[in-house]
């Protein structure tokens, strides 16, 4: 009787237990003798290669010398030179964003700055990068947990709950990252809460970060399966981000609630000591709607004049995901400069890994070519590279000044975040073909907007997925 009560209770719990999921491979994908690199394809290969004296001198050349610094052309390195015919005069100096991805956050911070230097004479102005950065991890960890939430039932390597594991607390933001963060915690000047070393060397503190939420995701999904209701799901993460909030403070610092400050005019004059709010700060000095901020997109293999939407492309998880009109990279252009023309920094983003001569600052259509070096042509136009992840948007800087030759600008003068030993003391400067080539997206001004591209917004938004190449989730802007 024993034996048929035990082999009952197994029957019972093999068929409770959940079935495994099995991976079915297509046609062709499991191993196969036809796919195989065969003796024959590679004698093949062998014989294709004849190592002349050229080539001889190119490997020897490569055993001591990297790729890149062989494959810049020294002739476009020569005839570029870097004057502009217009300039934002008094931008701000050359900021650093060190060992972080933060760059959105610093072109964001940054193309705020002249009009406070202009409105109170300033010497110098920066934003502190390091508070806003506090709330940003904040936000960006309950985010995540609020998603770990929403997908509890989600098979767990679905691509969406594959794309919330690898990217569940990162550096990487968008333009409307920084309009939440201002809006909501407003800003503090660089020296109340400056870049400690976790703010500008971030990879201990995110993989800290990453580890607590992983696991936290864990323990949402494992009480869900218990029953668990998503008030009682909300409690578990209430505990979770207070522990993000421990690990925030210890490495950044505190955020100020209110604090004192004063500046020095451009006549060495030194303003009154006054205490502030974050908010009233910013309502002060920037006092910048930044609704007023439209963002514009160039992204080939999309339709034309759409309004684009981002799903999961947000840093809180009670603000809009991120919205982009596409359009031509005319239109782009135009748009970017009456805004320099006008004054009026613009916050962009582009492949930064593209064609350029870093230690010049120089991203000039051509100034690399490993064609020359290898005699392998590796060229893709830009819808291309968008689609197969050869060149996505993936660093976001500040449009400064613009050289304009025949009517048309030949160069822009670039604010990177890089510090001054990286190009022209900070300063780099992007090519008309380049631009055309790996600029992909802007942030403009309504007032430089004409009107017709202005009313596009008010489109209904055709919504990507959150692992489209534009999105902070798969490009790491």
């Amino acid at each position: 009787m024993k034996s048929i009560v035990s082999s009952f209770i197994l029957i019972v719990a093999a068929a409770a237990a959940p079935a495994l999921a099995q991976y079915t491979p297509v046609k062709g994908e499991a191993p196969s003798p036809p796919a195989g690199l065969s003796s024959t394809m590679l004698n093949e290969l062998q014989s294709s290669f004849e190592m002349t004296p050229q080539m001889r001198a190119t490997r020897n050349a490569l055993a001591n010398h990297s790729i890149h610094s062989l494959a810049i052309d020294q002739d476009v390195v020569n005839r570029t030179d870097n004057l502009f015919t217009h300039e934002i005069k008094h931008p701000g100096s050359i900021t650093n964003q060190a060992s972080s991805g933060r760059c959105w956050l610093f072109a964001g911070l940054n193309i705020l700055r002249p009009v406070v230097m202009n409105k109170f004479n300033m010497k110098d102005f920066t934003l502190s990068q390091a508070y806003e950065q506090f709330f940003q991890k904040l936000e960006a960890a309950n985010r995540s947990l609020e998603l770990a939430i929403t997908l509890r039932d989600e098979p767990l390597h679905s691509r969406r709950m594959d794309t919330l594991l690898k990217h569940v607390i990162s550096d990487g933001g968008n333009w409307n990252y920084v309009q939440a963060l201002i809006e909501k915690y407003g800003a503090v000047p660089e020296s109340v809460m400056p870049n400690g070393y976790a703010a500008s060397h971030t990879r201990e503190m995110n993989a800290l970060m990453a580890a607590r939420l992983r696991k936290a995701v864990a323990q949402i999904r494992k009480q869900a399966g218990e029953g668990a209701d998503v008030a009682t799901l909300r409690q578990l993460k209430t505990g979770v981000l207070k522990d993000v909030y421990k690990i925030l403070v210890l490495c950044l610092g505190q955020p100020p609630q209110t604090f004192t400050w004063r500046y020095e005019t451009k006549d060495d004059k030194v303003s009154a000591l006054e205490t502030y709010t974050p908010l009233s700060f910013y309502q002060k000095f920037l006092g910048a709607d930044l609704n007023d901020f439209v963002r514009f997109v160039n992204y080939p293999g999309q339709p034309m004049h759409a309004n684009l939407e981002w799903a999961w492309e947000r840093n809180m998880a009670d603000r809009p995901d991120l919205e982009a009109v596409n359009v031509t990279m005319k239109e782009l252009e135009d748009m970017s400069l009456k805004s320099v023309l006008a004054d009026e920094p613009v916050w962009f983003g582009a492949n930064s890994a593209a064609d350029g001569d870093y230690k010049k600052g120089l991203w000039i259509d051509g100034i690399v070519d490993a064609t020359d070096v290898f005699g392998i042509d590796f060229s893709m136009d830009k819808a291309d590279a968008l689609a197969y992840d050869n060149g996505t948007p993936n660093h976001a800087m500040v449009f400064t000044g613009v050289d304009v030759q025949d009517g048309a600008p030949a160069k822009w003068k670039v604010e990177n975040s890089w510090g001054t030993k990286a190009g022209d003391k900070g300063w780099f400067t992007i090519g008309a073909r380049w631009f055309d080539r790996h600029v992909f997206e802007v942030i403009i001004n309504k007032r430089f907007v004409p009107p017709d591209l202005l009313k596009l917004t008010d489109q209904k938004a055709l919504v990507l997925p959150p692992w489209d190449p534009f999105s902070d989730w798969a490009s790491g802007l």
